[in-house]
């Protein structure tokens, strides 16, 4: 380690307390949304004084931000490791959201109570989401998926399909007559998902 990192490193008592409010953060988020959550739930849930959190993260939008910044980094790492595998990828994420309900829960709730205010951390989020839909126009460009569809188009139609069970587990169970969980129906969506990344295939 050279002495730039050694400067610059978290020293690891530290990245573990913030490891551990970024888990307890996205829990309360999940449960109570933003608006709802409380700082000293999440501290007596990480087991490390309220303070601490503030010293950390300043206030609860920036605790926001760190820990869903956290969840789609650790993402990103999973999906890095995929091939450019349009099918793949969708059902990493379709197996990831029914996996991480808090995440999903997150997300549902920041909808529910927003009354048409910016998005949080909208800057940083956005660059996250291009870098999705630049690997889409690579495999547009590739030839591995058909350009006859606007590729933004197809970026929320995917979303849409890795989302649906997860967020709507009740109509999914009664539309197919499973459990989102159970294994038929992830054997039954996976087969859809494959079926309609085969639809996108440019033509021989």
């Amino acid at each position: 380690m050279t002495s730039t990192d050694a400067e610059t490193a978290i020293p690891k008592k530290e990245a573990n307390s913030q490891d551990a409010i970024l888990k307890a953060a996205i829990e309360e988020f999940a449960e109570r949304g933003v608006d709802g959550a409380r700082i000293e739930a999440i501290a007596r849930q990480a087991k490390f004084n309220k303070s601490l959190i503030y010293r950390h993260f300043n206030d609860k939008r920036g605790l926001f931000e760190a820990a869903l910044q956290s969840k789609l980094e650790e993402r990103n790492e999973s999906i890095e490791k995929l091939p450019v595998d349009i099918t793949e990828i969708l059902q990493f994420y379709f197996e990831e959201n029914l996996r991480d309900q808090n995440y999903v829960r997150v997300l549902l709730n920041e909808a529910q109570q927003n009354a048409g205010e910016p998005v949080i951390d909208e800057p940083w989020r956005r660059d996250y989401y291009q870098n999705h839909l630049d690997r889409l126009k690579k495999s547009q460009a590739e030839g591995t998926i058909t350009d006859e569809f606007d590729p933004v188009c197809l970026m929320l139609i995917f979303t849409a399909l890795v989302f649906f069970p997860a967020t709507l587990p009740q109509l999914a169970q009664l539309i197919s007559g499973h459990n989102v969980n159970s294994e038929e129906f992830k054997a039954h969506w996976s087969d859809c998902l494959s079926a309609i990344t085969k639809l996108l295939q440019p033509s021989a």
